[in-house]
């Protein structure tokens, strides 16, 4: 199935076209509230307290500040959008899982929604990046959080840029260690998808994934990932598969609102401490049919980029 394509949805009556208007015009308000507090408290008030050179004990202090402060108003909004259920963080599928040195990790993500980007602010405060594949290396740049919500209610704008100037992962996750701003979200496949069938991952993404994982064995950074990869899959699960694919961003903004008593449920796949490279798409095939149970597309994001050009130009 194509990745892209809009999947049709019933025809609605009178009575629930003009419901749903009533919805969307009270929780319209709400909603650009939230996300502009969210937006001007971490994009310029604690990334700006973030960059000056401080203490690591006041790094980590505020580092729970910033926790507290998004979860609050993370989960606020959530409740705004309808998502009153919300299973634990890692599902029973990661019940082996420690919860230790998440401030060090990578996570790759798929992403279907806006949804996708409030849930992994309002749990994580991570670091959100765009992404350069120039000469088959991998190159990132950490992007503020209003930028991550904007590009998240477009099709084609996604995390993939063309510049030279980033910096590798490996960097990055050094980078946030230090400053106390992770983990590293990469939404490694490019663009943003109907949910009903995942991208294909580029090749160079795998190559980049084992490098970080060879990075972490070296013998000054065991200890900061404690001998593990810190590295994994999280991908979220709408309780009706929600299709928020729309021709424009007013369009996914009205379907959001819509939404009413909602549940989501996060899936988490660690990535293991073994020379996976010529195994990954196989997991990640796995991972998709058999824990999210969807379908991977046959293309990347590279490939239907270059159709939005075309069809643009």
């Amino acid at each position: 199935m194509d990745p892209f394509i809009k999947i049709q949805t019933p025809q609605k009556s009178m009575i629930r076209i003009i419901l749903d208007s009533l919805i969307v015009f009270v929780k319209l308000p709400l909603f650009a509230i939230l996300i502009l507090e969210i937006v001007i408290m971490n994009d310029y008030i604690f990334r700006q307290i973030q960059r000056l050179q401080f203490h690591i004990v006041f790094h980590k202090f505020l580092r729970i500040i910033i926790l507290v402060h998004n979860y609050i108003s993370g989960r606020l909004l959530l409740l705004v959008l309808g998502y009153f259920k919300y299973k634990s963080l890692f599902h029973n599928n990661t019940s082996n899982f420690k919860h230790v040195n998440l401030q060090s990790y990578c996570f790759y993500c798929l992403r279907t929604s806006p949804i996708d980007v409030l849930v992994y602010i309002t749990y994580f405060s991570p670091s959100f990046t765009h992404i350069s594949i120039q000469k088959d290396k991998v190159k990132c740049k950490i992007i503020s959080y209003g930028t991550a919500i904007i590009e998240s209610f477009y099709i084609s704008k996604c995390s993939f840029k063309d510049f030279t100037d980033g910096e590798n992962i490996k960097d990055l996750m050094i980078q946030i260690r230090k400053t106390r701003t992770g983990p590293l979200i990469v939404f490694w496949e490019g663009g943003i998808t109907n949910g009903y069938s995942f991208l294909k991952i580029d090749q160079t993404i795998i190559n980049e994934i084992y490098n970080i994982n060879s990075f972490a064995k070296e013998p000054l950074q065991k200890s900061h990932y404690l001998n593990q990869n810190p590295q994994g899959i999280v991908c979220l699960q709408n309780d009706d598969r929600m299709n928020l694919i729309g021709n424009s961003p007013i369009q996914m903004l009205i379907t959001i609102l819509k939404n009413q008593f909602c549940s989501l449920e996060m899936f988490f796949l660690k990535f293991q401490p073994y020379n996976f490279i010529d195994h990954l798409p196989d997991i990640y095939q796995g991972f998709i049919e058999g824990r999210i149970k969807r379908g991977i597309s046959d293309y990347s994001w590279i490939h239907y980029q270059q159709q939005f050009i075309q069809q643009n130009m």
